[in-house]
Formats: structure tokens, C-alpha cells, sequence
């Protein structure tokens, strides 16, 4: 049987286009990242693809993933009816190949969302132990109902497994104590307040500085070049409300003070609805959102964090985009617990339902993701991004080989 493998690539460094196989009598065809000797062994597939009994089979990937440096090849591995398995693959045109690159000089955050700690102390510490950064970024959800007793386990976590590491966090709906656990009508934020301010406390004694609204939970920080931003996006009863009005007026002021910084990294739980990984469907999560999309539009170089919707960086249309306008990031992590893959495909692999972490370098002129399974190590395709400054130019190319 003769299977043939070509695809349609579009910028270079980028694997968004379609990937075509002809492979008559066999059932799917899975795609994988490799080069002239064989398939990456630490990378999940791109893609299973079905073939339709006239043997063919398509895939088209969005997204402007990016392809990993030193990836020359595409390989794919087709099942037939009778279960037999043939390897094929398709050399990647050098003009689509991604520049050469060292991660040397990069600053390096590892970013951990939604692990809910509630009673498995076990699965905070394996997350805990996965980042490779020496400093992580917490999106919220840290626990589960917003306890004193969860945050005080948390805090017992980090001093097994990473005393000696940075971490950035912010407030999720679920680090709020709701009312039912508190028996009457508090605020509920106490217990991740003291959560907080000893992590940042700690930060503080690395040598890092930090100002404050002194009305909310928000924190700024400069490291380098960088400009650090953590957001307080939920108050009493988890309503996803900013304090008091006062907090977007902080934040524009601050965004103008800090002009001249690389990056304006941003920590916050919740996504904006333009950037939602479900894409615009239904009511924004954030009060206020029209007006804080407006004040990151206006200043540009910003990378948006934000975790909370529990989607799998491996559903097709991805958790991570560059505006092409203003060229701010938008990169929505994926939770620590199981993710959900939306039901797309009817062949996917079972770790893409992995917690999962993610990796952000990040440099002068570009920033780069790199997303794993916290349960495997294995990387993920759909969750590598690397964004540039500046637009690249568009080509269209069609290679073909048998």
C-alpha cells in the first residue's frame, strides 16, 4: 500500500496549515514532530487523523502554534484495517523551518492554575515539583473552598517540595471563602489574604520589590525589564468583580508609569471574553471587561494570563493568541486538574485530558510557551507557542513525498 504525506504551511516557524495524507485502505493516521531520524519520543501527536474509505485524510491546524527548533520533519504513523502500521514522513521546507534559538538569556516563569487543593495534598506537591522555573506564577483556584486550614496545606506544599522558589500568586473564585463556610456575611478574602502576603513576603526577602493598591489585592513588581501585575478579579460570594471601581483606575496609571518595560505581564484568573478559549460564547466572566480590554489595547506589549476555564491547551482552536493589531498575548493555561478537550475529535490522546503546566520564556523581542502533561512530562504540540514583537511575512508553500 502507498501512503503519501504532504502539507501547506504559511509563515515561517509556524505549523498553521493543513496536513494531507493519502493512505488508501487504512483507518487514521497519527502526526508527530520529528526529524530525518524519527519522531520527538517527549512529544504527544499533533494530530490523529481520520482516513475516509477513498484514503483520504485532512487536518488543518489553527492557531499559530509554533514549530519546536530542530523539528525537520512531519511523520506519520497510519493504522490500517487490519491493523498494520506504516510510517511515513514529509521533509519541512527550510524557508518554514524556525529560526535557531537558545533559551539562554531568557527570564523563565513556570505558570500553575486551578489546582484546588481540597484534600490530595499528593497532586499539589507533583505540580509543585514539575516547574522547572525558579520562579511560578499561581493563577487562582489555589484551594478549592477558600479555608484557612487548605491555605495553611498549600503553604505546608511548598515547604516540602520548593521552599526555595518565587511565587507570584492571585485570587481565584474558589481561594474566597463563601458564605455557607463562614456562617455569616464576611468578605471571605482573609484567609488567601495572609495566603498572599506570606508568599510575597518571601518574594520580598529574595530581593524582590513590590507596590501595592492599598484598596484590593493587586501587586506590581519590576524584575528587569519585565513589568510584573497581579490582579484581584473576584471579591465576596466569588463574584467576579473588580474592588470598589478603583482597581482598573490603578492599573491604567501604572501601565503608563512602567511605558518603557519589554513586557507588561499581567496575572488573572479569569479570561477576557475576547480572548476566552470557548471563543465569545455567552457573558464575559469579568465585570468591567469592555473597559479593561480597552486599557491593555492602548498599551501594547502586554502577555494576559489567565487559567480558570478548565480547557485543555490541545482543543483545536488553542488557549493562546497574539492580537495582530495591537500585539498583545493572550495565553489561558490550562488547569492542574483533569482538562476538558470540548468533544472536538473523536480520536485524541488520553494524556491531552492531563493537568498540565506551562513554561513562558521570555525575551526582549519575542516570547515563547512550552505546555506539558504535570502527569507524564510529555510536551504538547498544541500547547508550543512563540510570538514575535513584529509580523512576519506570508508565504504559501505545498511539498510533497512518498
Amino acid at each position: 500500500m502507498s501512503v503519501k504525506l504532504w502539507t501547506s504551511l504559511i509563515w515561517p516557524g509556524c505549523a498553521m496549515g493543513k496536513y494531507s495524507i493519502k493512505a488508501k485502505g487504512f483507518l487514521f493516521a497519527v502526526l508527530r514532530w520529528g526529524d530525518k531520524t524519527g519522531a520527538l519520543p517527549d512529544w504527544s501527536p499533533i494530530a490523529y487523523v481520520p482516513i475516509d474509505p477513498a484514503g483520504n485524510g485532512e487536518f488543518f491546524f489553527p492557531g499559530r502554534r509554533a514549530i519546536p527548533f530542530g523539528v525537520t520533519h512531519i511523520w506519520a504513523e497510519c493504522v490500517s484495517y487490519s491493523y498494520q502500521q506504516e510510517i511515513v514522513s514529509c521533509t519541512i521546507p527550510e524557508k518554514f523551518l524556525p529560526a535557531e534559538r537558545t533559551d539562554e538569556g531568557a527570564t523563565r516563569f513556570s505558570i500553575l492554575t486551578d489546582l484546588h487543593l481540597a484534600s490530595k495534598p499528593w497532586m499539589i506537591k507533583r505540580a509543585l515539583r514539575a516547574a522547572e522555573s525558579d520562579t511560578i506564577l499561581l493563577l487562582g483556584d489555589s484551594v478549592n473552598d477558600g479555608l484557612p486550614e487548605q491555605f495553611d496545606n498549600f503553604i505546608g506544599c511548598i515547604e516540602e517540595t520548593v521552599p526555595e522558589k518565587t511565587i507570584l500568586p492571585v485570587p481565584g473564585n474558589h481561594d474566597i471563602t463563601h458564605p455557607r463556610f463562614i456562617g455569616h456575611e464576611g468578605d471571605g478574602v482573609a484567609a488567601y489574604s495572609a495566603f498572599q502576603k506570606m508568599l510575597l513576603t518571601r518574594a520580598e526577602e529574595k530581593g524582590w520589590r513590590f507596590t501595592y493598591d492599598s484598596r484590593s489585592l493587586v501587586w506590581a513588581a519590576r524584575r528587569g525589564s519585565l513589568d510584573m501585575i497581579g490582579l484581584q478579579c473576584v471579591i465576596s460570594g466569588r463574584k467576579f468583580l473588580f474592588p470598589e471601581g478603583s482597581q482598573l483606575d490603578w492599573l491604567e496609571k501604572h501601565l503608563e508609569d512602567n511605558a518603557g518595560a519589554d513586557w507588561h505581564i499581567i496575572q488573572c484568573h479569569a479570561p477576557l471574553l475576547k480572548h476566552n478559549p470557548n471563543r465569545n460564547t455567552g457573558n464575559p466572566y469579568l465585570d468591567k471587561n469592555k473597559r479593561l480590554q480597552e486599557i491593555l489595547d492602548h498599551c501594547g506589549n502586554v502577555i494576559f494570563l489567565s487559567g480558570h476555564t478548565h480547557v485543555s491547551p490541545n482543543v483545536i482552536r488553542g488557549g493562546g493568541e497574539q492580537d495582530e493589531k495591537t500585539r498583545n498575548i493572550y495565553l489561558d493555561c490550562g488547569s492542574m486538574v483533569a482538562t476538558d478537550t470540548g468533544g472536538e475529535e473523536g480520536l485524541m490522546a488520553p494524556d491531552w485530558k492531563d493537568g498540565c503546566i506551562t513554561e513562558l520564556f521570555i525575551f526582549p523581542d519575542s516570547a515563547a510557551v512550552i505546555m506539558r502533561s504535570i502527569e507524564t512530562g510529555i510536551i504538547y504540540p498544541r500547547g508550543h507557542y512563540c510570538w514575535q514583537k513584529k509580523d512576519t511575512g506570508k508565504n504559501d508553500n505545498k511539498h510533497q513525498t512518498n
